[in-house]
């Protein structure tokens, strides 16, 4: 066999393997494009899944009578607590906010005589005025308030529309997130017993670090946005808004978004706070949450999530731009977890016998032989 042959067929062989290579990842594109929506739903199951472990373990602990509930019972209630707090969430917010909405719709125009009637005692405003006509422009603009408010809440019933449509999703990812938490530590014991050995310890490791992960993350996420919301009322009760409770409940459920959560509710309670007291109100509340924002941007969040996460506060922006960009907000919610959870797969991969973040003991040093006897 000569040498041009068997390059040749290498040449054919490397050819070969990297047309498959490309049909392969031609088809797994087809199959995740078709599957796209129960991926979507696992990951988000998982996810759940993992949050609410800690609160099914504290619930299997309770003792009634020396026995404690059965997993399954345990699982159940802690679904049911969380619905009814979400929907208890969801009474306290939307009515007022929607009963404050239509009151400005109706009180638009006394808005604006009061400000006409403040616009001429002020003579530095009244030049603007004469030269710019202000006023004028401000009245027709507020009379087209109620058919804005018409096409908001002809919006607001397609948006209710695309809800209940995804509804089935929601449900979805409820029930596999019940057999995750249900069946779960169950499969995963066994397939780690049956790969045993060395793998089985690694995974273990691995089961445990992830669970750690997000059940940390999940804390942390939760804290802070009970810390924004008992923040938002203190200061909302303080300068006599209306609405605190349900303005505080909405900036801490937006403050579970990374990113962005924290400014869109902060911007939301700034327009309440303006149509209040102009410009006071606003000017406090705009002071005082740039400064509680920067403090928790800047000092808390990166404690917290440094010792909770363990993730790198680079690699974590990045995380969330990728996650946002690919699923949007629940891309947003799960990209810290998951990339610290890939961090601890590698940890873990990597280590020895020590804990997860752990550098591995040193191995002692052989004792010195003793010399031979000289005769």
């Amino acid at each position: 066999m000569t040498r041009i042959q068997i390059d040749s067929r290498t040449v054919f062989r490397i050819v070969l393997i990297a047309i498959l290579a490309v049909a392969v990842a031609a088809l797994a594109r087809e199959v995740i494009s078709d599957v796209r929506d129960t991926l979507r739903w696992l990951a988000a199951a998982l996810f759940v899944a993992l949050a609410l472990a800690p609160a099914v373990a504290l619930v299997q602990r309770i003792k009634m009578r020396g026995h404690s509930p059965p997993r399954w019972l345990a699982i159940l209630t802690v679904f049911v607590v969380s619905l009814l707090a979400l929907v208890v969430l969801t009474l306290t917010v939307i009515p007022p906010m929607v009963s404050e909405v239509e009151e400005i719709g109706t009180e638009g125009p006394t808005y604006v005589k009061d400000l006409e009637m403040w616009a001429e005692n002020n003579s530095e405003f009244r030049e603007l005025n004469d030269k710019y006509d202000l006023t004028a422009t401000l009245s027709s603009q507020t009379s087209k308030i109620p058919s804005a408010l018409a096409d908001a809440a002809g919006e607001l019933q397609a948006i209710t529309v695309e809800l209940l449509e995804n509804l089935i999703g929601a449900v979805t990812v409820l029930v596999i997130a019940f057999f995750l938490l249900l069946e779960g530590p169950g499969l995963l014991d066994r397939f780690l017993r049956w790969i045993g050995g060395d793998r089985e310890r690694k995974g273990r490791r691995i089961a445990d670090g992830v669970y750690g992960v997000v059940g940390g993350y999940v804390t942390v996420n939760v804290s802070l946005a009970v810390a924004a919301g008992l923040f938002t009322w203190g200061v909302l009760e303080a300068l006599g808004v209306d609405l605190a409770v349900p303005l505080a409940i909405l900036v801490g459920i937006f403050d579970l978004v990374p990113l962005i959560g924290l400014s869109i509710g902060g911007l939301l309670v700034a327009v309440v706070a303006a149509l209040h007291s102009f410009p006071t109100a606003l000017i406090i509340w705009a002071v005082a949450f740039l400064i509680y924002q920067q403090l928790q941007d800047r000092v808390v969040q990166p404690m917290l999530y440094g010792r909770a996460v363990k993730v790198n506060p680079l690699i974590a922006i990045l995380a969330l731009l990728a996650g946002a960009q690919i699923l949007g907000i629940l891309g947003a919610l799960l990209s810290i977890p998951v990339a610290a959870s890939i961090a601890v797969v590698f940890e873990a991969i990597r280590g020895d016998d020590g804990e997860i973040g752990e550098e591995p003991d040193p191995v002692p040093a052989p004792d010195p032989q003793p010399s031979p006897a000289r005769g």
